[in-house]
């Protein structure tokens, strides 16, 4: 496998965790459809407690480092709620160095985030969703390389509904048109994620124009999106 951030995910993630058979399961409630056209680079296990998937996006990227995709679910564990999962530790999880940058609240059972993370030195973004709903919890990650500007003007990568929860935007500046279209795929692809029937989907991975004269910036989040806290610069 050549996708260096696939090979990464694989390292950081499915070694570390329980086992894992095919996306759409007859035994869990969870569900998503992975539209064809992407390529499955892994399908691990046959535990009925965790299941996982992992597959290399191929709808008009990068052919150098496409984004990979991983999906996990699993029995919900005894005390987790959606107010104390551990985000940080979600990071470092899914990438080396991984730090939550923005996340929002989409209702009651789900919550979208924005990693930032390194990959064989590279910064890598991590798109993140995780639902907890009727004793099951999915998990999406969704990563590809932050790409240098070039020619492309920036613009603030961040998640739907942070700046009303939370009192503040925070994100991570980024190629508008390159970030823009996968960020799209990754928001395609989420709506079909859910436990139990149809999920809400409003906290979509977003873009916007950075104010005239602002200076590239990473912002890390760190507080509760629920609550009124601010995020660190």
């Amino acid at each position: 496998m050549k996708n260096a951030i696939g090979v990464a995910v694989v390292a950081c993630v499915l070694a570390g965790l329980a086992q894992a058979s095919p996306g759409v399961s007859a035994r869990s409630p969870v569900s998503y459809q992975a539209p064809a056209s992407w390529k499955r680079i892994s399908d691990d296990g046959t535990s009925t407690q965790s299941e996982s998937a992992m597959f290399e996006v191929t709808d008009g990227v990068s052919s150098k480092d496409p984004p990979v995709v991983m999906i996990r679910t699993y029995k919900q564990p005894a005390g987790l709620r959606m107010d104390n999962i551990d985000l940080v530790q979600a990071a470092k999880k899914i990438t080396p160095g991984g730090v939550p940058i923005s996340c929002a609240d989409d209702g009651s059972s789900w919550r979208t985030c924005i990693f930032l993370g390194h990959v064989d030195g590279s910064k890598v973004i991590v798109l993140y969703r995780i639902g907890v709903q009727d004793g099951y919890v999915a998990e999406e990650a969704f990563l590809f390389p932050l790409a240098a500007a070039e020619s492309d003007e920036l613009a603030l990568l961040t998640v739907n509904g942070q700046e009303e929860q939370q009192g503040r935007t925070t994100g991570v500046y980024a190629p508008l048109h390159s970030t823009y279209k996968t960020i799209s795929l990754f928001n395609e692809f989420t709506k079909t994620l859910s436990i139990n029937g149809p999920a809400p989907f409003n906290a979509k991975a977003v873009m916007g124009r950075p104010p005239e004269g602002a200076r590239p910036t990473v912002y890390r989040w760190t507080g509760n999106p629920a609550s009124s806290s601010s995020p660190g610069g």
